[in-house]
């Protein structure tokens, strides 16, 4: 065999390592990254948007953050770059990182190729503590302002109108300065550890039971189990109806934020202390903190029970 020969089957070979070429493989995956966008899916996956949007059964291009794509169908027998080769690709430009079940700062360094002592250096850490669902900077750059539900726009007629309702009704309330009695506080515990058994219980409209939960369901249920009968209500209703600011919040109270689906009072969560909350969002229980541009920018105030106040 002449050198040529043996050198052509040689680089043949090598090609060879680096690409799938099944006639009938399985359908490769790939998990949605905050900046990610179907261009930059399309081009490092080596296929096409519309293809992209035939596989996943899309109407538009908008893609959400732990979406799972498909992005080589299980039909095709055309060659397509090994997925290693493009989660690696994707990854170098994510900035930021949603905690899952599971992580560790060991772990998300060895991921990104990043050090402990910098994740804790970037993110405040004062440990190596973290939750499901925190967002951690994955360079000394990155922002995390958008970390949130997604963005909703209102007429600015029906913004002030709302923000009416809302200052109306805070006026017309005397802030509690008291610190929750000891029974009270016996209950919040029970409450922070059972909305804390949760976490990852999926979203659902209008959903009361931990086969699904909206916000104010999920509030009710915690606290109804915690041995306070709430009766099921929407946030806004909650927050008209059935709560009193608080001057200090503490871990159990509640806290209201305004214009997220809907202009007004639309969501609500169970204050954990530390700036962080837990509730029911779109990707289902989780924890967030106050200090992301989102919830913050949306956060109307802290509240307490009326029923738990008299107690």
């Amino acid at each position: 065999m002449s050198y040529n020969k043996k050198l052509l089957l040689f680089t043949s070979a090598i090609i060879a390592t680096s690409i799938v070429t099944p006639q009938i493989a399985e359908a490769s995956t790939y998990v949605v990254s905050k900046g990610d966008t179907l261009t930059k899916i399309a081009k490092t996956s080596n296929t096409t948007i519309d293809q992209l949007k035939e596989w996943n059964k899309l109407k538009n291009d908008t893609i959400f953050v732990g979406q799972k794509l498909v992005v080589q169908s299980s039909k095709t027998s055309k060659p397509v770059a090994n997925t290693n080769t493009i989660t690696e690709s994707i990854e170098k430009d994510v900035s930021t990182y949603k905690i899952e079940k599971g992580d560790t700062l060991s772990k998300i360094s060895k991921k990104f190729g990043v050090s402990i002592a910098d994740l804790q250096k970037w993110n405040k850490l004062d440990s190596d503590k973290i939750f499901v669902g925190q967002v951690l900077k994955l360079n000394p750059t990155a922002q995390i302002s958008n970390i949130g539900e997604p963005v909703k726009d209102f007429a600015n007629e029906v913004i002030a109108t709302t923000e009416q309702q809302i200052n109306n009704q805070l006026s017309k309330e005397v802030p509690i300065k008291q610190a929750p009695s000891s029974n009270v506080q016996t209950i919040y515990k029970k409450v922070i550890e059972l909305a804390n058994t949760f976490i990852g219980t999926p979203y659902l409209y209008g959903g009361n039971t931990p086969e699904g939960f909206d916000c104010s369901g999920f509030v009710r249920y915690v606290y109804s189990n915690a041995g306070i009968n709430i009766v099921r209500k929407s946030s806004n209703d909650y927050f008209l109806n059935d709560t009193t600011t608080v001057q200090t919040a503490v871990p159990g109270d509640l806290v209201f934020f305004k214009d997220t689906y809907i202009a007004g009072i639309s969501h609500m969560g169970i204050y954990l202390g530390d700036g962080v909350f837990i509730h029911a969002g779109s990707d289902g229980v989780e924890l967030s903190k106050l200090e992301y541009e989102y919830w913050n920018s949306r956060f109307v105030t802290f509240k307490r029970f009326n029923q738990i106040a008299s107690k």
